[in-house]
């Protein structure tokens, strides 16, 4: 497989599509209310605890994208075996695998419990998440240059939605922000831990890196790609922390949903609903690439066609959904999955980078010998 990618140009894209990979997958759900959790955490300062995730997500991006060039065309399910031997190597594997599958899970549950309080609140969640599964399998049948275009696509349809902000913040209360600088060290620390959940998906990286023509532009997309991601992330926040009182936002679960409430046009008055509507197009981009990322690691743990393999884990993620029917048992999950991504995304990542330099100084070592 390495060498079909290295050789048909069919198969590859350009470097700056890496900008859109990356800022889509980690756009999803989590944006429609980030700003309540870290609010929970870190109060009106909940803006600083965004910029230290962000220096968090630039050293993330860096590690990865040295790990990604050290091994050229190799994706992560291959690097595993590479360092760790077969049996370790597909132990991890698998471990990615259904993280991949939960963070799949997550967005299929997480946006199924909008749409059942926002618009229909009488459909089942089985038939929500069928209907999603349906268009990210065909999706990911597509290929990978189907899901990039979902992406970039995806973007331009939807990135004007933050220009409609501008109506809140004619009725921001900039006291809200004050006193500054009233949040401990502590507590700024935890409010960017909890927003794990909403920066993850720089794990793409892994995956999309072996289809990239101009690998040596990777790193620089990537950062513009989380960049942009924290510019969206302050700026919602920075809103609602201005537009709410500190016990509406505390108690407001999807701040950015219900600032559209007050937009209105001369023929759609309820805009949230159009909103909601659209916020499939945001999460397609996540649902498609992390079906099509886990799909291709069982294909490399058990050597089976990865048509298959995507039936497979639509089939296990609709099952595993239907399990869960009240907001605090998806709540749970989601929160048990953040904690698991900060380790696996931001601690797993600067250990394996870790583990690549001694390596890599150790062939060193030897080819001087």
């Amino acid at each position: 497989m390495i060498s079909t990618i290295k050789h048909n140009k069919s198969f590859l894209i350009s470097a700056y599509l890496i900008f859109f990979i990356v800022h889509t997958n980690q756009t999803g759900v989590g944006i429609a209310g980030v700003q309540r959790i870290i609010f929970l955490e870190a109060g009106q300062d909940a803006w600083i605890s965004i910029f230290i995730s962000y220096i968090g997500m630039v050293i993330v991006v860096f590690a990865i994208c040295y790990i990604l060039k050290t091994f050229e065309s190799k994706d992560l399910f291959q690097i595993h075996m590479l360092l760790f031997g077969r049996w370790i190597g597909n132990a991890l594997n698998l471990i990615l695998v259904l993280y991949l599958l939960s963070g799949l899970m997550s967005m299929l549950l997480n946006y199924t419990e909008i749409v059942q309080a926002w618009v229909f609140p009488d459909l089942k969640t089985w038939t929500i998440v069928s209907i999603i599964l349906l268009i990210s399998i065909y999706g990911v049948y597509g290929g990978i240059k189907t899901i990039v275009g979902v992406s970039f696509l995806g973007f331009f349809l939807t990135i004007w939605l933050i220009f409609m902000l501008i109506v809140p913040v004619q009725y921001m209360d900039w006291t809200n922000f004050l006193p500054m600088f009233e949040a401990t060290p502590k507590e700024l620390l935890k409010g960017a831990y909890k927003t794990s959940f909403t920066v993850l998906g720089l794990e793409i990286l892994y995956f999309v890196y072996p289809y990239i023509r101009d690998k040596h532009k990777v790193h620089k997309y990537a950062q513009l790609g989380v960049f942009f991601t924290f510019i969206l992330i302050i700026a919602v926040t920075f809103v609602a922390i201005g537009y709410y009182s500190g016990e509406q936002l505390e108690k407001t679960i999807w701040a950015t949903l219900s600032m559209f409430k007050i937009v209105q046009f001369q023929n759609l008055e309820r805009f949230e609903f159009f909103a909601v509507s659209l916020w499939l197009v945001i999460i397609l981009p996540n649902t498609l690439f992390l079906l099509w990322a886990a799909s291709k690691g069982l294909k490399r743990i058990f050597n089976r066609r990865q048509k298959s393999m995507v039936m497979v884990c639509s089939v296990l993620v609709l099952i595993c959904s239907c399990f869960f029917q009240k907001r605090t048992e998806i709540n749970e999950f989601v929160d048990l999955l953040g904690k698991f991504g900060f380790y696996m995304i931001f601690v797993y990542t600067i250990l394996l980078s870790f583990i690549v330099f001694l390596r890599e100084k150790i062939k060193g070592v030897k080819r001087e010998g």
